[in-house]
């Protein structure tokens, strides 16, 4: 199950430092909402907290997030759901956390690859890029009459880097040093107290 935190303070994350960059082939980071299991996405589409638990419950799922896996490419693509390696941009760096808000929130590394320097310089230039999920399932309609994914039927692939993400607020904050003067992970970032799974 997703770890929740309080949504009340905001979140902080500091860009590596140049060397850490180098050595590791990050170019910067985007951080803050990915997917929201409260409200529906622009398609009508509602995304459960039980599907984003599941989804991050699985053993493949966790696997590859154990191993920087998680490889999310610059825009959906049109024809496949499998990530095709040389299109990668961004990379799930770390587990997502639930919000007491219904909002999961995520941090990406932003890969040195051709579509991550094409995604880098968007954001310098200062394009506020959103995040969208991409997988596949079966849908149903629930009992308020919205279209709801399947959990048991969700595979999930990744995140993809695109202008106009499903979920409105899924525009994650492209951060930069000087936001901050100490390294921080997403956990370290928000407040110690832990609140109810929502």
């Amino acid at each position: 199950m997703l770890e929740s935190f309080n949504t009340k303070s905001e979140m902080q994350y500091q860009r590596l430092t140049e060397e850490e960059k180098q050595k590791r082939g990050i170019l910067g980071r985007l951080v803050g909402i990915i997917a929201d299991f409260k409200n529906p996405t622009r398609n009508g589409r509602r995304y459960t907290e039980e599907l984003w638990d599941k989804t991050f419950e699985d053993p493949i799922v966790k696997e590859k997030l154990d191993n920087r896996c998680i490889l999310g490419e610059l825009g959906h693509p049109a024809d496949r759901q499998e990530t095709d390696i040389e299109k990668v941009a961004i990379c799930l760096a770390e587990m997502p956390k639930k919000g007491n808000d219904g909002k999961i929130h995520g941090v990406f590394d932003i890969l040195d690859t051709p579509c991550g320097r094409i995604l880098k310089t968007l954001c310098d230039y200062g394009c506020n890029i959103g995040v969208s999920s991409r997988g596949g399932g079966d849908t149903f309609e629930d009992y308020d009459g919205n279209e709801t994914v399947d959990p048991s039927t969700y595979e999930f692939e990744c995140y993809d880097a695109v202008l106009l993400p499903a979920v409105k607020a899924a525009r994650p904050a492209y951060v930069t040093e000087s936001f901050d003067t100490h390294k921080k992970t997403l956990k370290t970032a928000l407040p110690n107290k832990p609140d109810k799974d929502v």
